[in-house]
């Protein structure tokens, strides 16, 4: 399934805030399954001197992710698809 990251802006961000982001998300996620639109809130990583959050979901299409961010009651400054590359040797 595809991958999409969301950027949002979030004053003074700390990892309490990010926590609760993320609780948001998760709710949304686990409702809007059950209701069969299929979305996961994966990670959310946070640029704390930029006030900068990044939110990352699989998804069919960025639609669902909007409507998960909507529904959790979150903005977002932009959504797109996204491409991952891990290390092999992970240890």
């Amino acid at each position: 399934m595809p991958e999409f990251l969301v950027e949002r802006y979030v004053p003074r961000i700390d990892a309490a805030v990010l926590r609760t982001i993320g609780a948001r998300l998760e709710r949304g996620a686990a409702e809007l399954r059950a209701s069969g639109i299929e979305v996961r809130w994966l990670r959310s990583v946070a640029a704390a001197d930029e006030e900068t959050c990044f939110c990352f979901f699989s998804a069919p299409s960025p639609d669902e992710v909007a409507i998960l961010n909507e529904r959790a009651g979150l903005e977002c400054a932009r959504i797109g698809e996204v491409l991952t590359v891990e290390r092999s040797d992970r240890a």
